[in-house]
């Protein structure tokens, strides 16, 4: 009997032509070549084993006229626009377009999982949780603009917020999926080396990234997002739900880390009395 992870399975993945997108359609497709592949983004994906669909997912009438299959697996919302891009842009596919393709995605769904990546960038929002819950209360862009009208943000801050706004509605999300067997989870990386890093050096800081770089040693790559990812999606991950990963190489731990001498030795106790 084959295991659970040769059976083919339909998986459908956002921001599939580069970076971590593509880096998971190419690992996803090593492993399971019968797996079908759903691969969306603005671009076709370059991996000529994955079916593309090309779509704006800052467009919702776009979105909603995707020829989906009728049925998914898993679902891995990669996509995303960085600070660099307008506010509403950012917001328009951080978070209003992920909303968009995970509910046409979930209707589906019998089971299986969704991983939305997010970032450790999520800690730098400034907004409060009333500020977070209007902005996972925004159904199109007319109320996209008025939510940003009240809010003032930069593209820059439209970015931490936007995974802010990822990581708790995920977890809102597996609580509300938990009846129907779809587990959800979110994926945050660290600077990651991939096309759009040059934009993160504009939108944060060309010092910010590399202090970043220099904590832990290096960047991370596609491909080890990529393979965090993939397992949450799998079915060795049926016990993994709810919760946001970390993907950064230990640069949180290295920035909060409290406890001055963490490696120092207990010492045995020496009874003096006769």
């Amino acid at each position: 009997m084959s295991d659970a992870s040769s059976i083919a399975r339909t998986v459908v993945i956002t921001g599939a032509a580069s970076g971590i997108g593509l880096a998971l359609v190419n690992r996803l497709l090593d492993r399971e070549p019968d797996t079908r592949v759903i691969a969306i983004d603005i671009a076709a994906c370059p991996d000529d084993r994955a079916h593309s669909l090309r779509c704006d997912l800052s467009d919702l009438a776009a979105i909603a006229a995707l020829d989906l299959p009728d049925h998914v697996d898993a679902l891995a919302n990669v996509a995303g626009v960085p600070g660099t891009a307008p506010a509403e842009t950012v917001l328009a596919v951080n978070t209003l377009g992920l909303r968009a393709l995970t509910f046409a995605v979930l209707e589906r769904m019998s089971g299986g999982a969704v991983v939305n990546v997010a970032s450790i960038a999520a800690h730098r929002n400034t907004l409060g949780h009333d500020d977070i819950v209007g902005l996972l209360e925004v159904r199109d862009r007319d109320e996209l603009r008025e939510w940003l009208d009240r809010t003032q943000l930069d593209g820059p801050a439209a970015y931490d917020t936007s995974k802010r706004a990822v990581v708790d509605w995920t977890i809102a999300l597996s609580a509300s999926l938990q009846a129907r067997g779809i587990r959800a989870l979110s994926v945050s990386p660290g600077p990651t080396e991939t096309p759009i890093l040059t934009d993160f050096e504009q939108s944060m800081g060309v010092d910010a990234i590399a202090r970043s770089a220099s904590m832990v040693g290096r960047h991370g790559t596609a491909a080890e997002s990529a393979s965090v990812i993939d397992f949450l999606l799998s079915p060795a991950a049926d016990w993994v739900n709810g919760i946001d990963v970390p993907v950064e190489g230990g640069l949180t731990a290295l920035r909060s880390a409290a406890l001055p001498t963490p490696l120092s030795q207990p010492r045995a106790r020496v009874d003096t009395t006769e």
